[in-house]
């Protein structure tokens, strides 16, 4: 079993290295306990839009956390998010606005990590703190 903590700063610096974020994710900073970025849609209405996701939990292997979307007028419309955004999620993701769930076996099977297994995943005083185990 092995513990490895880090913070959003850090998170940011581990996704963008290993190029987990998508395309039309741009500019990810942390702010408080949130991260904030620009989604870059396929649309000319709406080419991008601000939004902020922070975590929620990790139960039955899967990550939640809550997307929020900037724009007061955007959240009105938010129900048709996935076809104004034209989304490309990977297997291991689904968006029911405003959450977003990651299987974290998944994850780990498409980018190829084997032998461990995520046993719990924390985050408190700004610091994610994932706890593994042997498969």
């Amino acid at each position: 079993m092995a513990k490895i903590t880090f913070n959003l700063e850090e998170l940011i610096q581990i996704l963008t290295s290993n190029e987990l974020l998508r395309g039309e994710i741009l500019r990810p900073k942390v702010e408080g306990d949130r991260i904030r970025f620009v989604i870059k849609t396929n649309s000319f209405v709406l080419p991008y839009i601000p939004a902020s996701l922070g975590y929620l939990d990790f139960r039955d292997n899967r990550a939640t956390f809550e997307l929020t979307i900037v724009s007061s007028y955007l959240n009105r419309a938010v129900s048709r998010l996935k076809q104004i955004l034209q989304l490309k999620l990977p297997a291991y993701m689904r968006l029911e606005y405003p959450k977003i769930f990651v299987d974290v076996d998944k994850l780990l099977e498409e980018k190829n990590v084997r032998g461990i297994r995520v046993k719990d995943i924390s985050f408190e005083s700004g610091k994610f703190a994932i706890t593994t185990c042997n498969i």
